[in-house]
């Protein structure tokens, strides 16, 4: 079989491949988008939780079809019941239908002369006689460039840490608030990371539990246990929460989204992160493509640029928490709950996309020192000073 001839192949198609696409094709880039599924967005991994000012930033107006809800406001549950109630209406969160989104992406992409190739896995990249080939399920090409959108599955052959197993069902209840997020802290049930719910409507959520060396779903039936509840869907959807991997470019391959493990290490999410990935890695394959020179590191070095602080700040923070037990949980939620002050600065000044830095200034110096002080074991403060 003779290899179709392309500018770039991109194996992924979802936010990040897709962006990907469509910076390459509306600069008149021949590039093909090889999708494994036989749907774009489908299944529906991801959440879909993003600002306005994000998908701003990618470029994306989102149309009334993509967007499921509107989030005014989260709610925080310590593991004995404590609450803490924030006003996020500021902060112009929304739900995205992500298969409705993906699609909306897609077909940017082919009006500009992209191809999608649904239904076609990724097989392997090889040199013969100097030429670059991508081998697909179906079929070969010659390319300059090849982008690992693959996800997760492409992250676990460079990295085995930093992945959690995590479960999600779609559940149609009543008990949770139609237009505000519920994260449950409870190291026993979701060690190292938290119970979520997120609503569609105000009777349909996606609710997910994650954690280290747990049965997700098992544990996801036991929050859900003495919750009415009829379950829709059930998903199975690893997380990431390792941060970046070192290098986002290996000679003509680049890898972005998931596959580089742009998440954040705190809640795993990724639209922004690796979307605008998706962008910044187009943009320089654009530009190395017209001027036959490599300037792939820029893609890397315009994205560390913008999330490499917050990403540090939110690993940090991770490993702390990783180290955390219950009681700690319930003590730090003590501080924050008395702090009328810390949730007028959220409303106030909150960036739901760069949070590390929103939380150090809402928390300032004087209640810093007392979370410090109740996380207070030799091997905490070792993480601390690293």
């Amino acid at each position: 079989m003779k290899p179709e001839n392309q500018d770039v192949v991109i194996a992924g198609g979802s936010i990040s491949g897709l962006l990907c696409a469509r910076e390459l094709s509306q600069n008149n880039h021949n590039v093909t988008i090889l999708e494994e599924h036989g749907e774009i967005g489908i299944p529906e991994k991801c959440d879909g939780l993003i600002s306005i000012n994000a998908l701003s930033s990618l470029g994306v107006i989102p149309n009334k079809k993509t967007i499921q809800n509107k989030i005014t406001g989260a709610r925080f549950f310590s593991p004995s019941g404590k609450s803490i109630d924030i006003d996020s209406s500021n902060l112009d969160i929304i739900v995205l239908n992500r298969k409705e989104f993906d699609n909306e992406l897609s077909e940017i992409a082919i009006r500009n002369g992209a191809q999608l190739k649904k239904s076609t896995s990724f097989v392997k990249t090889s040199y013969n006689n100097s030429e670059f080939l991508v081998h697909s399920s179906n079929n070969q090409y010659k390319c300059k460039y090849f982008v690992d959108a693959m996800g997760v599955s492409s992250l676990m052959k460079k990295q085995k840490s930093g992945v959690l197993q995590a479960a999600k069902y779609i559940v149609e209840a009543d008990w949770f608030e139609p237009n505000k997020v519920d994260l449950y802290f409870n190291q026993l049930l979701s060690p190292g990371f938290f119970t979520w719910v997120i609503p569609i409507n105000e009777n349909l959520a996606k609710v997910g539990i994650a954690g280290y060396g747990i049965n997700s779903f098992n544990n996801l039936d036991y929050f859900l246990k003495d919750k009415k509840h009829n379950v829709i869907k059930k998903i199975a959807c690893p997380i990431i929460v390792s941060g970046p991997i070192q290098k986002f470019v290996q000679n003509n391959i680049v890898s972005i989204g998931d596959s580089a493990a742009q998440t954040k290490p705190t809640t795993a999410g990724g639209i922004f992160s690796g979307g605008l990935a998706g962008l910044f890695a187009g943009q320089s394959l654009s530009n190395s493509l017209k001027t036959n020179a490599n300037l792939l590191h820029i893609y890397e070095q315009s994205w560390r640029d913008v999330f490499g602080s917050d990403f540090a700040s939110t690993k940090l923070f991770r490993k702390i928490f990783d180290n955390l037990e219950n009681n700690h949980l319930d003590s730090i939620f003590d501080i924050l709950s008395s702090s009328s002050d810390l949730q007028d600065f959220i409303h106030n000044s909150g960036d739901f996309d760069f949070h590390s830095f929103t939380l150090l200034k809402a928390l300032g110096l004087k209640r810093l020192t007392k979370l410090f002080n109740i996380v207070s074991s030799s091997e905490i403060k070792k993480l601390i000073h690293n």
